[in-house]
């Protein structure tokens, strides 16, 4: 079995397929998910041992990487599987994470929280997403997971395994016998043998409004994008309240055609 890196988009389904890929392959199949948790029992491997890639590659066959930092080696010949997702969901599922690690929850903490992982976001699609698909990348968008398991599965089984006949009941009977998560209203609950569920409706969320996730579906510049020419036209950073309709803007310069020479009073951010 082929040793593969993780690196995912937070909550766009790793846990999920890891536990996939356990029921289909079975106890040979070992992951270490890198942050915390302790390593699986293996003779000799008494912690993770906080490398990318893993010291123990072969003995360990999946490991997990959220890339925040954008420090993952890009190593020829290694493999890499990237699972994403739709921004104006992932945010939801990660800001709930967010508060039940007791920070301030509001509508307002929750549209600055939304402006500063899209800086994020846009880093993570530029490094993982955007390049081409090769034999050693395999990207899973969480909503084809959801969509097409059956597909998904097997395209990851065959990733590990190359040239592996896919047997159609055991990826079945993992999708209909995996343990599935919800994460909801600051609490995180595991749904024994529940089979792969449908997606979360954002619509029940607290600080849900079509319009913000309207919003949040246009994204398109960085905060600090937009800070660097709203200061300079106005001499300071943009309002809270208002940072997540000019990062749906389509370019600095659009920004800069609205606020200079000077403020117009009439515009559409007045």
């Amino acid at each position: 079995m082929d040793f593969v890196i993780g690196v995912s988009w937070p909550r766009s389904g790793h846990h999920l397929l890891v536990r996939l890929l356990t029921h289909y392959f079975g106890p040979d199949f070992k992951y270490c998910q890198f942050y915390g948790a302790p390593p699986p029992q293996l003779d000799g491997i008494d912690a993770c041992c906080q490398t990318v890639p893993c010291k123990y590659a072969g003995r360990i066959h999946f490991t997990k990487s959220h890339d925040f930092d954008l420090d993952v080696p890009l190593i020829s010949n290694q493999k890499y599987l990237v699972q994403y997702r739709k921004f104006s969901a992932s945010v939801v599922s990660n800001y709930e994470l967010n508060v039940r690690n007791g920070n301030e929850d509001s509508a307002l903490a929750f549209r600055r929280f939304a402006s500063y992982e899209f800086d994020r976001y846009q880093d993570f699609l530029r490094k993982w997403i955007e390049p081409p698909s090769n034999k050693n990348l395999l990207k899973l968008d969480y909503d084809q997971l959801l969509d097409d398991p059956e597909g998904s599965l097997a395209d990851a089984v065959r990733f590990f395994l190359p040239g592996e006949t896919v047997s159609t009941n055991r990826i079945r009977t993992a999708l209909a016998e995996v343990d599935g998560e919800r994460i909801e209203h600051r609490n995180v609950t595991r749904l024994q043998a529940v089979g792969v569920h449908t997606r979360r409706d954002v619509s029940t969320f607290r600080h849900y409004s079509s319009d913000l996730f309207e919003l949040l579906d246009r994204l398109k510049l960085t905060r600090n994008e937009v800070n660097e020419v709203y200061n300079i036209c106005m001499g300071s950073d943009v309002p809270e309240a208002r940072m997540l309709e000019f990062q749906t803007c389509e370019s600095t310069d659009f920004i800069h055609r609205i606020l200079s020479p000077i403020r117009q009073p009439n515009s559409q951010f007045s």
